[in-house]
């Protein structure tokens, strides 16, 4: 992706009315460098950053002021019928913690995140890099997750996110 382009991508989108002009601002992210399936509805607050790699799936919602940031050599991988709820972050980067320095947050690094088709992410949460979400994972509003769960087609909440159910 280019960042430049995103930025450019990011404030046209944000002209638009917020949940009609589809096809313009899927058109105009594809301009920037994203790959994104059919039938994507992003809301205009929304906003992908970064100078990353992001694919969105076929028939994906990204609710208003959802915030996507894959730094570089970072990738956000969000499969087809997956949800994401309003203010949710998803961060593909952090800092290596390093307590010697003049800044505790570190070296930067790039981690993964994968979200798996069929996925719900709830309004306010937080996903980290190095995180992947199973197939239907259902991730309760406000939570924060930082690992992987084990299974899919679960419920996982808190701060930080753990199983709650496993649906049958």
């Amino acid at each position: 992706m280019n960042s430049k382009l995103l930025f450019v991508a990011s404030a046209i989108s944000r002209l638009l009315p917020e949940s009609s002009g589809l096809s313009l601002k899927r058109a105009l992210y594809r301009w920037a460098g994203v790959k994104i399936g059919k039938n994507v509805r992003l809301y205009s607050s929304a906003r992908i950053l970064g100078n990353g790699e992001v694919e969105i799936g076929d028939d994906v919602h990204l609710g208003p002021e959802v915030l996507v940031y894959a730094n570089k050599d970072a990738k956000i991988a969000i499969g087809s019928h997956v949800d994401i709820g309003p203010r949710v972050t998803l961060l593909a980067g952090g800092h290596e913690i390093d307590v010697q320095g003049e800044h505790v947050a570190g070296r930067g690094k790039a981690q993964k995140i994968v979200i798996e088709n069929g996925c719900w992410v709830g309004a306010c949460s937080t996903v980290l890099g190095g995180v992947t979400l199973r197939p239907k994972t259902v991730v309760a509003a406000g939570s924060v997750v930082t690992k992987s769960p084990d299974h899919g087609t679960c419920l996982i909440a808190g701060v930080p996110a753990v199983l709650k159910k496993v649906y049958a």
